[in-house]
């Protein structure tokens, strides 16, 4: 899936941490839609190639910004849509 500005699965993106002002890589891992909302599931890149990593999830509102995921429902959804993604992926693997 592409999005207007180009943002790719696979693709590197720079995000500042905004506590620490530092700016961190991440890979683009998947990109998956709810209703009407898209996502993107990050990895720092410095952790791809590890068995466990953390995993960052957006929300991409059609603008150059990103959002962070602020309530608990929305959180709750993005995260079992994720679960099931993972769940397929595995299947395929099998």
């Amino acid at each position: 899936m592409d999005l207007e500005n180009g943002i790719d699965v696979g693709e590197v993106i720079t995000l500042t941490d905004d506590e620490s002002g530092q700016d961190i890589d991440f890979t683009v891992m998947y990109i998956f839609e709810i209703e009407d909302r898209t996502y993107l599931c990050l990895v720092p890149v410095d952790q791809e190639e590890e068995e466990e990593y953390e995993v960052h999830f957006l929300r991409y509102d059609g603008t150059d910004t990103l959002h962070p995921i602020e309530s608990d429902e929305e959180w709750e959804q993005v995260e079992a849509t994720f679960e099931t993604i993972m769940e397929e992926l595995e299947k395929e693997d099998e």
